[in-house]
């Protein structure tokens, strides 16, 4: 079962790793601009000239596909590094200190929850307007709270650990021992939330996306191509059908991911 689980988590590294290469080195590739639209090729197959066939405007999918998957790896690191880091931060600060920061803490997290997402969504966005950035903002923003209170829990569990109560015997400040001991204790928890988060923030972008809340046009993304693909898929199933494949496989990888950090999480002593 854990050969399996390694081979599975070496597989969706390289997957993960692959689409990445692709998807920065997309403007050196030999790919036909993915907003260039040609109107004598309208839903053409996949052939010889077109792998992955052309859509609705003439426009390639495989080349758009790739170039699509820079915009959502973007996000998806932008927004899942933002979530990690607020709730590492917010989390541990709570959990180790206690008292009123703990209590603060827990009316901030039920405000956020208490947020509907969409509705955050487009708030940030008819502010800001529609942008990496702002895809980045609005998601991290929301995504931490889970994360929080996972540090919150464990680095509540650490303070009372002997090495904690070691390291004030001899002098150690609060914050010398929570960023020298109680947060190296954590980073198999960070790798296994930013994996599984990793996977929330894709699906989001993508779903939001094909409803249309995320960059607009002629800005290829994977949600938008499902969208685009959907009215058209009796037609012209290759459209969503290379899209489909590239979310699923990705997703997985992710997937895959985090439950070989979360099995490495739990092996260790005293879990």
């Amino acid at each position: 079962m854990h050969r399996s689980t390694r081979i599975a988590a070496v597989c969706g590294l390289v997957w993960i790793a692959s689409i990445a290469m692709l998807a920065l080195l997309a403007s050196l590739l030999p790919l036909r601009s993915p907003v260039a639209i040609d109107l004598s090729h309208l839903l053409v197959p996949p052939n010889a000239q077109s792998w992955a066939g052309t859509d609705q405007l003439g426009r390639d999918v495989l080349s758009r596909l790739i170039f699509s998957a820079r915009e959502s790896l973007l996000v998806v690191l932008g927004a899942t590094s933002l979530s990690i880091l607020l709730g590492t931060v917010l989390g541990c600060a709570a959990g180790y200190l206690g008292g009123i920061a703990d209590r603060l803490l827990g009316i901030l997290i039920d405000v956020s929850w208490s947020v509907p997402f969409i509705v955050f969504v487009v708030l940030i966005v008819s502010v800001t307007g529609v942008s990496p950035a702002t895809l980045i903002l609005s998601i991290g923003l929301l995504n931490w709270v889970t994360s929080a209170r996972v540090f919150r829990a464990q680095a509540a569990t650490i303070r009372r650990q002997d090495f904690v109560r070691t390291a004030r015997a001899y002098g150690y400040g609060e914050w010398q021992i929570a960023f020298c001991t109680v947060l190296p204790n954590l980073r198999s928890t960070v790798l296994t939330l930013a994996a599984y988060g990793a996977v929330e923030v894709l699906t989001l972008e993508t779903g939001l996306a094909f409803i249309g809340l995320s960059l607009p046009a002629p800005t290829p993304t994977w949600g938008g191509m499902l969208a685009d693909g959907a009215s058209y898929f009796a037609a012209a199933w290759w459209i969503v059908a290379g899209t489909t494949i590239a979310v699923t496989l990705t997703l997985a990888s992710f997937q895959v991911i985090a439950r070989r950090f979360e099995r490495d999480l739990f092996s260790q002593p005293g879990n």
